[in-house]
């Protein structure tokens, strides 16, 4: 696919005032940029080259060529890996051949600050092209100079799209989407402009029934690119976190390397689950807990120590909020622990005694002082009857990740039960939902003892009776 600045008669059906534009911007001296350069085979590294002395297009982030027959072409990459200013190329390019497209992010602000406004955004690559577009950000609607208009539209309000006549479209991190085929069957109805609608769809990829269904469509073109494939282009200091933090890990492969993750067999969780239950936001938390499951030793072939906080939201509810696991030593794990207290307003430490019984409630109350209250749990029942209503409340979305947690997803969704092994930090998420919530009796609130006043040696009080009752309701919704 030739790109537009190559044909010098391109400017000529401009608009006057586009035109205008393109002669001000090159009497400064600037020369507009081209994206796909003329490389034979089409085989570059994006690196500067003959008359291209800046960065562009790698080969990998080429789209298929308009010659070929396709419908889809999916660009699974890492954090990074250079889709997003793929897509927008992608669109700036596909302006000359449809008047009008469309646009779809997973959110309002996705759509401004990182597809249209953002850094490697449609307006920053059109500007370093010379074909600086009209922005009309009540309307999300971008005029190009041609005439083309693109139109953007969010997973959030996805019959938004009913109506539509397009002839190409972008969807970026679709595989994010929490209603991702509704939001593709609204797309697919306003795709009917030209003799072929393209749609490019740049994504971190998830295990979901849709992705890896249009990845095996015969109209679908799918290139893989790993984070680091656009290492050139990104800060030293976060390629060496990631490599450090995330190489080797489960989620590392699908947040850094574009796989799709395989369901691990006989493993209760599973990325779906976690990814449809996510929440990028919380309601106000009505109370909150830290929970521990201390490593037996502290030697570098120790086990890591689970350090989990977990909120019970006003919806009824949970919330996993903050992972601070490590490998730490006793002192340095209960000074972590008394920091996630005090981070997010704790009310209770979740402490599981088994393999250090009293030395363990000891220890913390040497840090965390006297008015820290501790639970000591002491896991007789085993794993997999504690671990299933937890799970039970992620099946019924009523248990949620506030944000990303790699090393506990990768837990939950590689730990199979009767496998022998013994995951801290899911132990953690599951010592924490026990004391925020009743799961023998999913409806009422597990309250600690003394934490409520009492009337009688029972729990008593005006306020607790309206509150057990509030939350009595919302659970049992």
């Amino acid at each position: 696919m030739a790109d537009p600045q190559f044909d010098p008669d391109l400017p000529l059906r401009w608009t006057p005032a586009a035109q205008d534009k393109l002669l001000e911007i090159m009497s400064t001296g600037m020369d507009p940029k081209v994206w796909y350069c003329q490389h034979p085979g089409r085989d570059c590294d994006g690196e500067p080259h003959d008359q291209y002395d800046y960065r562009h297009a790698r080969s990998d982030q080429w789209p298929p060529s308009l010659l070929d027959d396709w419908m889809f072409w999916f660009m699974l990459s890492g954090r990074g890996g250079g889709k997003t200013k793929a897509g927008a190329e992608w669109v700036r390019n596909m302006t000359r051949y449809t008047p009008r497209l469309a646009i779809v992010a997973p959110t309002a602000s996705d759509l401004r600050d990182v597809m249209i406004e953002g850094e490697s955004g449609i307006l920053r690559c059109c500007e370093a092209a010379g074909y600086l577009p009209h922005w009309e950000p009540s309307k999300k609607r971008i005029t190009f100079p041609n005439g083309a208009i693109a139109i953007g539209y969010t997973a959030e309000e996805p019959d938004r799209l009913r109506g539509r006549n397009d002839g190409a479209a972008w969807c970026d991190e679709a595989a994010h989407y929490p209603n991702v085929e509704y939001v593709w069957d609204m797309l697919m109805y306003g795709l009917r402009m030209g003799q072929r609608p393209r749609v490019a769809i740049t994504t971190t990829p998830t295990p979901s029934p849709w992705l890896k269904s249009m990845i095996t469509d015969a109209l679908s073109r799918v290139v893989v690119v790993p984070t680091f494939a656009n290492e050139a282009n990104l800060a030293p200091a976060f390629i060496k976190q990631m490599r450090e933090k995330y190489a080797g890990t489960r989620q590392g492969r699908q947040e850094l390397y574009g796989e799709i993750l395989d369901d691990v067999e006989g493993a209760l969780w599973h990325d779906a689950i976690l990814e449809s239950t996510r929440r990028r936001t919380t309601p106000l938390m009505i109370r909150t807990v830290v929970a521990v499951d201390p490593a037996g030793t502290s030697t570098k072939r120790s086990d890591e120590t689970g350090i989990i906080v977990m909120g019970l939201g006003v919806d009824g509810h949970l919330y996993v909020l903050s992972d601070h696991s490590g490998k730490y030593t006793p002192l340095e794990w209960a000074q972590e622990v008394k920091a996630a207290y005090d981070l997010f307003r704790c009310d209770l430490v979740v402490a599981e005694t088994n393999y250090g019984g009293e030395m363990v409630t000891s220890n913390l109350r040497t840090n965390l002082g006297h008015f820290a209250r501790v639970l000591e749990v002491n896991s007789r029942r085993g794993k997999l009857i504690r671990a299933e209503p937890v799970y039970g409340l992620f099946e019924q979305d009523r248990a949620h990740l506030a944000g990303y947690f790699p090393e506990l997803e990768s837990q939950l969704c590689s730990w199979v039960p009767g496998s022998g092994n013994s995951p801290d930090r899911l132990d953690a998420l599951v010592h924490a939902a026990h004391s925020l919530i009743s799961l023998d009796s999913a409806s009422s609130i597990a309250v600690a003892h003394g934490r409520m006043p009492t009337r009688g040696g029972r729990p008593g009080g005006g306020h607790y009776q309206d509150l057990k009752k509030m939350l009595t309701g919302v659970m049992g919704r």
